[in-house]
């Protein structure tokens, strides 16, 4: 197997605007039905935060290709109603089988050459990063940001999206900044900053770092660039963005299903110090303690009080967020409660050891639908 798609999604399954006939899965499927690839040569892992809602949407599909249709339960952070994306990408490599992984979200279409390409750099040594943009086709007028051309043409016809409708604010800073002053340039050496939003890594590599850090589930910012930092410190640092290599988001009509119970506005901490405390100590394996209070103190003796750029505005603007963890009676829907939620569920897991339990045929792991 070379490509493996790890998918995480908790959206309802008709949530396109304009377009309430389109199953949330279809067009994905239908871009990754169309690929020049060999269909035995990738596979689709979706991890549902809604699985049992549609566990059989894959059952009579006849597809070219493997997919596995994964619960994302258990989630301790989606049971409590909060954002457990890192413990839910994590599931997937736990059940990916390919030389390479791509991560992203639900929603996505994939140029029909986008295997060929992503496998193509990748055996080039890249650690290729996919750039991406809304299409406004089926938008209606007044709820597109800017009715604007991109700032290089786009071409593709997936589901009726064409990229008639492409706003330069609809699409990622990273092509913007990379090819403004040279339209023909192919490759941009990116930093680990970078690594977000839709990326790959092979799997060895993920399984090095091990995998996504679950001391950012609770709330949602900066999980992809920790890895990305983590992939760094690990030795695959050769980051590549390619003009030739980006996927396309149908705009939809909200974040998350109500039925998911996920909030996202829950506040607990802020994830810019847990992603300083792997490079000062040279630490790119995650997940790998449980008691985190010594991590907690560096973060607030250290870091924000001494080496955070931003501590003095921080401090004077922010208090409800300084120094590191949110507090109750402030911004931003914080509650002190989650933050001592938490801090004592923090779990050590290795997903080597998972991911060999699974192949192994550990009853554990008989689950979800294997089409």
């Amino acid at each position: 197997m070379k490509i493996s798609f790890v998918i995480i999604t908790a959206r309802d399954n008709y949530p396109y605007t304009g377009r309430s006939d389109l199953h949330v899965f279809e067009p994905m499927i239908e871009s990754l039905k169309n690929q020049t690839m060999k269909g035995s040569e990738f596979e689709l892992i979706i991890v549902d935060a809604l699985y049992n809602e549609r566990k059989d949407y894959f059952k009579d599909l006849k597809l070219p290709f493997h997919v596995k249709h994964i619960p994302s339960a258990p989630n301790i952070w989606h049971e409590n109603g909060l954002v457990g994306i890192c413990t839910q990408y994590n599931k997937g490599i736990i059940y990916a089988d390919g030389e390479i992984i791509f991560f992203t979200g639900d929603g996505y279409m994939f140029i029909p050459e986008f295997c060929e390409r992503l496998w193509k750099y990748h055996k080039e040594g890249y650690v290729p990063l996919a750039w991406y943009f809304f299409d406004n086709t089926f938008v209606p007028e007044n709820q597109r940001i800017v009715n604007s051309e991109p700032p290089f043409r786009v071409s593709y016809n997936m589901y009726g999206y064409v990229g008639k409708n492409v706003n330069i604010d609809s699409i990622d800073h990273r092509p913007l900044h990379a090819f403004k002053n040279d339209v023909n340039k192919i490759i941009h050496n990116a930093p680990w900053e970078w690594w977000f939003g839709c990326s790959s890594a092979p799997l060895e590599a993920m399984l090095k770092i091990n995998g996504f850090d679950q001391r950012f589930d609770g709330d949602r910012m900066l999980l992809d660039c920790d890895v990305g930092s983590r992939l760094e410190l690990s030795g695959y640092n050769k980051f590549g963005l390619f003009k030739d290599l980006f996927i396309v988001h149908a705009q939809t009509n909200r974040a998350w299903s109500t039925k998911a119970g996920l909030s996202g506005a829950t506040s607990i901490k802020c994830n810019f110090p847990l992603i300083h405390w792997s490079r000062n100590f040279k630490h790119y394996v995650a997940n790998d303690h449980e008691n985190i209070d010594e991590d907690i103190k560096w973060c607030k003796e250290v870091y924000c009080a001494k080496k955070c750029s931003l501590r003095n505005a921080c401090k004077k603007e922010h208090p409800w967020q300084y120094p590191f963890e949110h507090k109750a009676g402030y911004g931003f829907n914080c509650d002190k409660k989650w933050f001592d939620f938490w801090r004592t569920h923090i779990k050590k897991i290795d997903l080597r050891e998972e991911r060999n339990k699974r192949i192994s045929g550990d009853i554990k792991y008989k689950e979800g639908t294997f089409i």
